[in-house]
């Protein structure tokens, strides 16, 4: 919810289908190391012992965010919030940036894969169809 007490907006831009997404950025994150993830937990850099599925969907929101070339040509749509508008983001799905705007409100739930109305277009599901491997 955009609680601006200055009337300003919340800009955000929403970019292409998290299937497209993840084809096109797949071949290049690196791969999933359980040696790594055990590290990272005990040096209590993570909270828990790190999934496949974390590590790919960390992978790809990092190249998101540095492939100069997906910043300048992938598709994106512009959004703004006004003040007291409230919007609900599936964000695992959802390739989303806050280009301007503060005082955000939000509240994060966690949804198991059963409870989704359609399980197989997840981020999981997706994930898994693409590289053909059990991710969690």
């Amino acid at each position: 919810m955009n609680v601006s007490p200055e009337g300003r907006p919340r800009v955000w831009k929403v970019g292409d289908s998290f299937e497209n997404i993840a084809q096109q950025l797949i071949p290049s994150i690196k791969p999933y190391s359980p040696f790594q993830a055990k590290i990272l937990n005990k040096l209590g850099l993570t909270k828990a012992i790190r999934s496949k599925y974390d590590h790919m969907m960390l992978q790809i929101h990092d190249a998101m965010k540095s492939d100069l070339s997906y910043q300048q040509n992938s598709p994106e749509t512009e959004f703004k919030f006004l003040p007291g508008d409230v919007w609900a983001c599936f964000s695992d799905q959802t390739s989303h940036a806050a280009m301007s705007g503060q005082f955000m409100m939000e509240q994060t739930y966690n949804l198991p894969i059963d409870a989704l109305y359609e399980p197989m277009s997840s981020p999981l599901a997706i994930l898994s169809r693409i590289t053909k491997r059990k991710l969690v």
